[in-house]
C-alpha cells in the first residue's frame, strides 16, 4: 500500500512539481511592508542545502523536508523559516527565539529571481539621517550604490553598521532590506527636492520615521571611542564560566602581564560573526608577543543548556581558542549591571583594549564591518596600532602590589664606528 504513494512522490519530484531546488523570490511580511530575499535551494549529493541572500551577500542554512514542508535551519541564530510546499509557492513563517518569547514573521516565497533594480545617480552616495523617536533623536548614515544587483547600501550608527543591504528603486523612491536569520530590517524612502524622507523597519512591528539630507563630510556620527566611559583607576573585574563550565576570572595566570582583549558580544548578533574572525586574527598574530583575548557573551534565551550550544557552535564556526564565557543575557540594562566599571554600555559587540596592568586603555562601541568599505579597513588598521602600542609597554612595580605600565625605553644608540 505504501509503495505506490511513494513511486508516485518520487514521480512528481523528478518532475520538479514537489523538489523545492532553484531559485525562490522569498518575503517576510511585516507590519509596514515586504522584506524581500533571495533563496536558493542545491541538493548535494543526497542533502539538500540553502542560502539566504540579500543581493550578492549570502549565508548557507541546512535545509529538511518534513511532510510537504521546507524547513530552513539557521543554526548560527537558532532559526528557523518553515513553508509549505504547494508546486510553485512556499508559505510559512520564521521563527527566532527570543528572551521574551519565539519572535514569529510570516513568510512566503514563489519561484524566480528578483529582478536588479539600478537607483538613479540623485538617490546614490552617503547621507546623513536622522531617526525620529518618541523619546528624542538619532543619528545614522546611509550609503547607498548600485552594484551587480542592483541597488545595496548599508546604515551606520554611532556604534557601527547594520550589514549588508539590498533592494531596488523606481524614480524617486527605493527599498533596502537585510535578512540574514536575525536581523530583520527594511529601509524605504522617497526623494523630495534634496531631501530624503522614509521609514526604517525592524522585526514585525517597529517603524522609525527619518529624514536625510546628503553629508557635507561634517562629523554627523559620534566616535565610537565616546560612547562608552571606563574606570579606568583598576584593574578591569570579571568572574564567569566558560562554555563548558570552568570558572575564568581576570586574575588567571594566563591573563597576568598580559595586554587583553575583552570582547563583549552575543552569538546572536551578524555584526559581532563580522568582528570574530579578525579578533582570531589578532590573536594568532600577536599571541606569542602576549596579546590575550576573552569573550564575554550576553546570549539571548537565558537558558544555560541552551546559550552553551550555541557558544560552541560560535566558537567553531570561527575556530576559536581562546576563551568564550557565558556572562549574562542580551539585554543592555542587564548586561551593564554585570559590567559596572563601564558607563554608557548600549553596544554588541564592544572591544575593551586592557594593558599589562590589567586596566582599561580604550573601548570601542560596535564594530565596522565589510558592508562600510574603507571604514572597515580603518577600524582594523587602527585596532592593530592600538595592539601594538600596548604590547611596546612594558609593566614596572610602582609600590608594593600595584603596578603601572609605562613606555618602553628608548632604542639604544647605534654603536660608534671604528
Amino acid at each position: 500500500m505504501t509503495l505506490l504513494p511513494l513511486f508516485l512522490c518520487g514521480l512528481l519530484a523528478l518532475h520538479g512539481v514537489l523538489s523545492p531546488v532553484g531559485h525562490w523570490r522569498a518575503v517576510l511580511d511585516l507590519a509596514g511592508g515586504s522584506l524581500r530575499f533571495g533563496l536558493e535551494i542545491t541538493r548535494v549529493g543526497s542533502q539538500l542545502r540553502g542560502r539566504l541572500c540579500n543581493g550578492r551577500e549570502c549565508q548557507t542554512t541546512d535545509v529538511r523536508i518534513v511532510g510537504d514542508s521546507l524547513i530552513l535551519e539557521i543554526s548560527d541564530y537558532a532559526a528557523t523559516v518553515t513553508g509549505a510546499l504547494r508546486g510553485d509557492s512556499l508559505t510559512g513563517s520564521y521563527r527566532n527565539v527570543g528572551n521574551r518569547g519565539p519572535r514569529t514573521i510570516p513568510f512566503r516565497a514563489a519561484r524566480g529571481r528578483w529582478p536588479s533594480s539600478a537607483a538613479p545617480r540623485a538617490l546614490l552616495g552617503r547621507w546623513d539621517a536622522t531617526f525620529l523617536q518618541d523619546w528624542g533623536t538619532s543619528p545614522r548614515v546611509f550609503e547607498l550604490r548600485n552594484g551587480a544587483d542592483g541597488l545595496e547600501g548599508t546604515i551606520i550608527s554611532n556604534t557601527g553598521d547594520y550589514g549588508h543591504f539590498a533592494g531596488g528603486a523606481a524614480a524617486d523612491s527605493f527599498v533596502l532590506g537585510r535578512f540574514d536569520g536575525s536581523f530583520v530590517y527594511l529601509l524605504t524612502g522617497k526623494l523630495s527636492g534634496d531631501t530624503l524622507r522614509g521609514i526604517f523597519h525592524a522585526g514585525l512591528r517597529t517603524q522609525t520615521p527619518w529624514i536625510a539630507v546628503r553629508s557635507t563630510g561634517k562629523p554627523h556620527l559620534k566616535s565610537p571611542l565616546e560612547v562608552t566611559r571606563a574606570d579606568t583607576t583598576a584593574p578591569f573585574r570579571f568572574d564567569f564560566l566558560d562554555v563548558d563550565g570552568r570558572r575564568v576570572t581576570n586574575d588567571d595566570p594566563r591573563f597576568k602581564g598580559k595586554v587583553v582583549l575583552v570582547d563583549i558580544f552575543g552569538s546572536w548578533c551578524p555584526t559581532c560573526h563580522y568582528a570574530a574572525p579578525e579578533l582570531v586574527q589578532f590573536y594568532r598574530r600577536y599571541r606569542a608577543r602576549g596579546l590575550e583575548v576573552v569573550g564575554l557573551a550576553y546570549e539571548v534565551t537565558g537558558d544555560t543548556a541552551t546559550d552553551r550550544r550555541q557558544l560552541r557552535r560560535y566558537r567553531r564556526k570561527f575556530g576559536i581558542t581562546f576563551p568564550l564565557l557565558l556572562a549574562g543575557i542580551n539585554e543592555t540594562e542587564a548586561a551593564a549591571a554585570t559590567l559596572p566599571q563601564l558607563t554608557g554600555f548600549t553596544s554588541f559587540p564592544t572591544t575593551l583594549f586592557l594593558g599589562r596592568d590589567g586596566r582599561i586603555r580604550r573601548v570601542h562601541a560596535g564594530f565596522y564591518g565589510p558592508a562600510t568599505g574603507s571604514q572597515h579597513g580603518r577600524l582594523l588598521r587602527e585596532y592593530e596600532r592600538e595592539i601594538e602600542k600596548l604590547l611596546d609597554e612594558k609593566v614596572t612595580v610602582s609600590s608594593p602590589g600595584k603596578t603601572r605600565s609605562s613606555p618602553p625605553d628608548p632604542p639604544a644608540a647605534p654603536a660608534t664606528p671604528r
